[in-house]
């Protein structure tokens, strides 16, 4: 995010000029605007008030989110868990293409909840790096008997603030990508 966080601010002064002063009809678009998606329209769940608890423990520049970074997240983590009832294709070419399409699907979903959020300062992590934040506690979503996504916020901080890899490196190389790149 320290990689684009001057560009992102750029953004968000001239859509606040053209859309919100000047009220132009052409304006700069600005995922991160909380008057154009605020969340006075939708429910926040436990589920979502948890990731953000564990985010900003994390990226403590992380100030505010919005309908954008509600919505894309969940649809990140709806997109990335198989249900039971699905099945996996058997031959590895079709389920490393499966894989593939969806991890290039969750990278753009996960690039709109990156810049949706507000951050009070230039972030000590680059983009990667907040991807991997968000993928690790995402990763310890499950959903219950009823499809209620819960998350067990402890065991996460701890896999969060004790990972070295993060620490040292500042982003994870996931198993996957690992797998797709060495196979």
């Amino acid at each position: 995010m320290s990689d684009i966080y001057e560009v992102l601010e750029v953004i968000k002064e001239k859509h606040w000029k053209e859309k919100h002063m000047e009220n132009k009809e052409e304006y700069q678009r600005d995922p991160s605007c909380l008057k154009c998606y605020n969340t006075d329209e939708i429910k926040i769940d436990e589920w979502f008030e948890g990731f953000w608890k564990v985010f900003q423990k994390v990226i403590l520049e992380a100030m505010s989110y919005n309908r954008n970074t509600y919505a894309k997240l969940l649809e990140y983590i709806v997109l990335t868990r198989k249900s039971g009832k699905e099945r996996y294709p058997s031959s590895k070419k079709k389920r490393d293409k499966e894989f593939e399409k969806i991890m290039k699907e969750g990278e753009k979903l996960l690039d709109v909840v990156i810049i949706s959020i507000g951050y009070s300062n230039k972030p000590d992590f680059k983009r990667e790096g907040i991807k991997s934040v968000i993928k690790i506690i995402c990763e310890h979503y499950m959903f219950d008997e009823e499809d209620n996504l819960i998350i067990n916020q402890r065991r996460t901080e701890e896999n969060l603030l004790g990972n070295k890899e993060l620490i040292k490196w500042g982003n994870i190389i996931t198993d996957n990508e690992l797998d797709i790149r060495f196979s």
